[in-house]
Protein backbone atom coordinates (compact mmCIF):
# COMPACT_ATOMS: atom_id res chain seq x y z
CA UNK A 1 0.00 0.00 0.00
CA UNK A 2 1.08 3.24 -0.90
CA UNK A 3 0.01 7.11 -0.23
CA UNK A 4 -0.02 9.90 -2.69
CA UNK A 5 0.22 13.05 -1.69
CA UNK A 6 -1.34 15.53 -4.63
CA UNK A 7 0.88 18.45 -6.09
CA UNK A 8 -1.21 20.11 -8.55
CA UNK A 9 1.17 19.02 -11.25
CA UNK A 10 0.59 15.63 -10.89
CA UNK A 11 -3.06 14.23 -11.03
CA UNK A 12 -5.15 17.40 -10.16
CA UNK A 13 -8.22 15.37 -10.13
CA UNK A 14 -6.98 13.86 -7.14
CA UNK A 15 -5.62 16.47 -5.77
CA UNK A 16 -6.90 17.44 -1.80
CA UNK A 17 -7.74 13.94 -1.34
CA UNK A 18 -5.72 10.94 0.44
CA UNK A 19 -5.22 8.29 -2.27
CA UNK A 20 -3.72 5.05 -1.90
CA UNK A 21 -2.71 2.79 -4.79
CA UNK A 22 -3.23 -0.93 -4.28
CA UNK A 23 -1.77 -4.16 -6.52
CA UNK A 24 -4.31 -6.75 -5.80
CA UNK A 25 -4.10 -10.19 -6.43
CA UNK A 26 -7.14 -11.17 -8.51
CA UNK A 27 -6.15 -14.55 -10.16
CA UNK A 28 -3.33 -16.71 -9.82
CA UNK A 29 -0.02 -14.87 -10.84
CA UNK A 30 -2.25 -12.40 -11.87
CA UNK A 31 -2.30 -8.25 -10.16
CA UNK A 32 -4.64 -5.48 -10.50
CA UNK A 33 -3.42 -2.26 -10.33
CA UNK A 34 -6.11 0.69 -8.68
CA UNK A 35 -6.81 3.81 -6.73
CA UNK A 36 -8.42 4.16 -3.82
CA UNK A 37 -9.82 7.33 -2.98
CA UNK A 38 -12.09 7.44 0.10
CA UNK A 39 -14.76 9.77 0.89
CA UNK A 40 -15.50 11.45 4.12
CA UNK A 41 -18.98 10.57 5.79
CA UNK A 42 -19.11 7.80 2.98
CA UNK A 43 -22.64 6.22 1.94
CA UNK A 44 -20.97 4.20 -0.89
CA UNK A 45 -17.62 2.47 -2.72
CA UNK A 46 -17.74 2.23 -5.96
CA UNK A 47 -15.53 0.56 -8.31
CA UNK A 48 -14.97 2.62 -11.66
CA UNK A 49 -14.65 0.89 -14.86
CA UNK A 50 -13.30 3.10 -17.82
CA UNK A 51 -14.33 3.33 -21.75
CA UNK A 52 -12.21 2.78 -24.60
CA UNK A 53 -9.99 0.00 -24.25
CA UNK A 54 -9.65 -0.03 -20.35
CA UNK A 55 -6.27 0.89 -19.78
CA UNK A 56 -5.54 4.02 -17.92
CA UNK A 57 -2.27 3.83 -16.62
CA UNK A 58 -1.82 4.11 -13.15
CA UNK A 59 1.68 5.09 -12.18
CA UNK A 60 3.06 4.03 -8.63
CA UNK A 61 2.54 7.02 -7.45
CA UNK A 62 -1.17 7.39 -8.44
CA UNK A 63 -0.95 9.40 -11.24
CA UNK A 64 -3.04 8.86 -14.18
CA UNK A 65 -2.16 8.67 -17.74
CA UNK A 66 -5.71 8.76 -19.05
CA UNK A 67 -8.22 10.51 -17.10
CA UNK A 68 -11.85 11.12 -18.25
CA UNK A 69 -15.45 11.10 -16.97
CA UNK A 70 -14.70 8.00 -14.57
CA UNK A 71 -10.62 8.20 -14.23
CA UNK A 72 -10.72 11.74 -13.52
CA UNK A 73 -13.47 11.76 -11.13
CA UNK A 74 -12.42 10.40 -7.58
CA UNK A 75 -12.36 14.01 -6.39
CA UNK A 76 -16.07 14.11 -7.28
CA UNK A 77 -17.23 11.14 -6.21
CA UNK A 78 -15.84 11.92 -2.91
CA UNK A 79 -17.43 15.49 -2.54
CA UNK A 80 -20.48 13.37 -3.09
CA UNK A 81 -20.01 10.34 -0.13
CA UNK A 82 -18.61 7.72 -2.39
CA UNK A 83 -15.73 6.30 -2.06
CA UNK A 84 -13.69 5.37 -5.19
CA UNK A 85 -11.38 2.45 -6.48
CA UNK A 86 -10.05 3.44 -10.11
CA UNK A 87 -9.19 0.50 -11.73
CA UNK A 88 -6.46 -0.32 -14.47
CA UNK A 89 -6.38 -3.23 -17.23
CA UNK A 90 -4.84 -6.28 -14.95
CA UNK A 91 -1.64 -7.21 -15.65
CA UNK A 92 -2.06 -10.26 -17.69
CA UNK A 93 -3.96 -7.69 -20.46
CA UNK A 94 -2.44 -4.81 -22.35
CA UNK A 95 -5.90 -3.68 -22.82
CA UNK A 96 -9.67 -5.13 -21.97
CA UNK A 97 -11.37 -4.99 -25.68
CA UNK A 98 -13.09 -8.60 -25.93
CA UNK A 99 -12.06 -9.69 -22.20
CA UNK A 100 -14.64 -7.42 -20.78
CA UNK A 101 -17.61 -10.33 -20.83
CA UNK A 102 -15.11 -12.64 -19.38
CA UNK A 103 -15.56 -14.87 -15.87
CA UNK A 104 -12.01 -13.42 -15.72
CA UNK A 105 -12.92 -10.17 -16.00
CA UNK A 106 -15.66 -10.96 -13.41
CA UNK A 107 -12.93 -12.11 -10.60
CA UNK A 108 -10.79 -9.44 -10.98
CA UNK A 109 -13.79 -7.25 -10.20
CA UNK A 110 -14.92 -9.72 -7.29
CA UNK A 111 -11.32 -8.98 -5.73
CA UNK A 112 -12.12 -5.30 -5.80
CA UNK A 113 -15.11 -5.44 -4.71
CA UNK A 114 -14.17 -7.43 -1.51
CA UNK A 115 -11.61 -4.60 -0.94
CA UNK A 116 -13.86 -1.97 -1.03
CA UNK A 117 -16.37 -4.05 1.57
CA UNK A 118 -13.70 -5.13 4.06
CA UNK A 119 -12.08 -1.22 3.92
CA UNK A 120 -15.79 0.57 4.74
CA UNK A 121 -18.65 -2.34 4.86
CA UNK A 122 -21.00 -0.52 2.59
CA UNK A 123 -23.00 -1.03 -0.84
CA UNK A 124 -20.48 -1.37 -3.15
CA UNK A 125 -21.76 -0.28 -7.06
CA UNK A 126 -19.76 -0.46 -10.35
CA UNK A 127 -19.73 2.34 -12.32
CA UNK A 128 -19.10 2.23 -15.78
CA UNK A 129 -18.98 4.61 -19.31
CA UNK A 130 -18.92 3.51 -22.55
CA UNK A 131 -17.16 0.12 -22.91
CA UNK A 132 -16.71 0.08 -19.36
CA UNK A 133 -20.45 -0.48 -19.15
CA UNK A 134 -19.87 -3.98 -20.22
CA UNK A 135 -17.55 -4.57 -16.93
CA UNK A 136 -20.06 -3.24 -14.59
CA UNK A 137 -22.89 -5.22 -16.01
CA UNK A 138 -20.95 -8.38 -16.49
CA UNK A 139 -19.94 -7.60 -12.37
CA UNK A 140 -23.37 -7.79 -11.77
CA UNK A 141 -24.57 -10.84 -14.28
CA UNK A 142 -21.60 -12.97 -12.93
CA UNK A 143 -20.91 -13.18 -9.71
CA UNK A 144 -24.11 -13.38 -7.76
CA UNK A 145 -23.57 -12.53 -3.62
CA UNK A 146 -19.69 -11.35 -4.60
CA UNK A 147 -21.36 -8.77 -7.26
CA UNK A 148 -22.22 -5.43 -6.48
CA UNK A 149 -24.75 -4.32 -4.92
CA UNK A 150 -25.88 -1.86 -7.71
CA UNK A 151 -24.43 -0.79 -11.23
CA UNK A 152 -24.60 2.34 -13.27
CA UNK A 153 -24.10 2.57 -16.75
CA UNK A 154 -22.88 6.01 -18.20
CA UNK A 155 -23.06 6.42 -21.97
CA UNK A 156 -23.19 2.91 -22.48
CA UNK A 157 -21.71 1.13 -25.67
CA UNK A 158 -25.10 -0.30 -27.59
CA UNK A 159 -23.61 -1.06 -30.94
CA UNK A 160 -20.51 -2.66 -32.60
CA UNK A 161 -19.69 -1.39 -36.02
CA UNK A 162 -16.25 -1.14 -35.22
CA UNK A 163 -13.88 -3.57 -33.67
CA UNK A 164 -12.94 -1.42 -31.11
CA UNK A 165 -17.07 -0.93 -29.64
CA UNK A 166 -17.51 -3.26 -26.69
CA UNK A 167 -21.91 -3.09 -26.24
CA UNK A 168 -23.46 -3.80 -22.80
CA UNK A 169 -25.66 -6.22 -24.36
CA UNK A 170 -22.98 -8.75 -24.47
CA UNK A 171 -23.34 -9.03 -20.49
CA UNK A 172 -26.37 -11.31 -19.57
CA UNK A 173 -28.36 -8.10 -18.59
CA UNK A 174 -31.86 -10.25 -18.47
CA UNK A 175 -30.17 -12.06 -15.37
CA UNK A 176 -29.22 -8.92 -13.12
CA UNK A 177 -31.51 -8.66 -10.49
CA UNK A 178 -29.48 -5.88 -8.89
CA UNK A 179 -30.57 -1.89 -9.56
CA UNK A 180 -29.45 -0.57 -12.68
CA UNK A 181 -29.22 3.31 -13.31
CA UNK A 182 -28.38 4.61 -16.97
CA UNK A 183 -27.03 7.94 -17.35
CA UNK A 184 -27.02 9.10 -21.33
CA UNK A 185 -26.51 12.78 -22.74
CA UNK A 186 -29.57 13.30 -25.29
CA UNK A 187 -27.10 14.95 -27.89
CA UNK A 188 -24.60 11.93 -27.69
CA UNK A 189 -23.09 11.68 -31.38
CA UNK A 190 -20.34 8.77 -30.76
CA UNK A 191 -21.80 6.56 -33.50
CA UNK A 192 -21.48 3.38 -31.20
CA UNK A 193 -23.62 4.78 -28.05
CA UNK A 194 -26.81 6.55 -29.64
CA UNK A 195 -29.17 8.09 -26.82
CA UNK A 196 -32.51 6.43 -28.44
CA UNK A 197 -30.95 2.88 -28.06
CA UNK A 198 -30.82 2.98 -24.09
CA UNK A 199 -35.18 2.26 -23.51
CA UNK A 200 -34.75 -0.92 -25.59
CA UNK A 201 -31.63 -2.22 -23.53
CA UNK A 202 -33.38 -1.36 -19.89
CA UNK A 203 -36.23 -3.28 -21.37
CA UNK A 204 -34.12 -6.62 -21.04
CA UNK A 205 -33.69 -6.27 -17.44
CA UNK A 206 -36.82 -7.45 -16.21
CA UNK A 207 -35.47 -8.98 -13.13
CA UNK A 208 -33.70 -6.04 -11.99
CA UNK A 209 -35.16 -4.47 -8.88
CA UNK A 210 -35.02 -0.91 -10.44
CA UNK A 211 -34.05 0.20 -13.80
CA UNK A 212 -34.24 3.74 -14.37
CA UNK A 213 -32.22 6.29 -16.79
CA UNK A 214 -31.31 9.76 -16.11
CA UNK A 215 -31.48 12.36 -19.38
CA UNK A 216 -28.78 14.75 -19.57
CA UNK A 217 -28.51 17.57 -21.65
CA UNK A 218 -25.89 20.62 -22.16
CA UNK A 219 -22.09 20.70 -21.57
CA UNK A 220 -19.52 21.15 -24.67
CA UNK A 221 -19.15 19.22 -27.14
CA UNK A 222 -16.24 19.78 -28.90
CA UNK A 223 -13.43 16.94 -30.08
CA UNK A 224 -13.98 14.05 -30.78
CA UNK A 225 -17.68 12.44 -30.11
CA UNK A 226 -16.57 9.44 -29.34
CA UNK A 227 -13.33 10.32 -26.91
CA UNK A 228 -14.94 14.39 -25.46
CA UNK A 229 -17.82 16.19 -26.01
CA UNK A 230 -21.22 15.22 -24.67
CA UNK A 231 -20.47 11.38 -24.38
CA UNK A 232 -17.66 12.54 -21.37
CA UNK A 233 -20.48 14.52 -20.35
CA UNK A 234 -17.77 17.64 -20.82
CA UNK A 235 -18.18 20.72 -19.29
CA UNK A 236 -21.16 19.01 -16.51
CA UNK A 237 -19.14 16.27 -14.94
CA UNK A 238 -19.66 17.81 -11.49
CA UNK A 239 -23.52 17.64 -11.81
CA UNK A 240 -23.64 14.01 -13.66
CA UNK A 241 -21.68 13.05 -11.04
CA UNK A 242 -24.19 14.48 -8.22
CA UNK A 243 -26.56 13.31 -9.98
CA UNK A 244 -25.45 9.69 -9.93
CA UNK A 245 -24.58 9.70 -6.39
CA UNK A 246 -28.29 11.34 -5.53
CA UNK A 247 -29.96 8.50 -7.05
CA UNK A 248 -27.60 5.96 -5.39
CA UNK A 249 -28.54 7.50 -1.98
CA UNK A 250 -31.98 7.64 -2.72
CA UNK A 251 -31.90 4.08 -3.95
CA UNK A 252 -30.06 2.85 -0.53
CA UNK A 253 -32.54 5.20 1.69
CA UNK A 254 -35.66 3.10 -0.05
CA UNK A 255 -34.33 0.09 0.04
CA UNK A 256 -33.69 0.17 3.63
CA UNK A 257 -36.79 1.39 4.60
CA UNK A 258 -38.50 -1.94 3.18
Amino acid sequence: MKYLLCIAAVAPALCFAQVEVHELTTRPEVTLRLVYSRAPNAVASAVLFQGGAGAIGIFPNGSIRVENFLSGGARRFNDNGISVAIVDAPSDRRVLDDFRHTREHAEDAAAVIAFLRQRERLPVWTIGTSNGSLSAATAAAMLGERGPDGIVLTASTTRQPVAAAHPVTLAKLDQITQPALFVHHRDDRCQVTPYDAIPGVMATMKKSRRVELISVDGGDNQGNPCHTGHHQFLGIEAAVTQKIADWIRQYQASAAGK
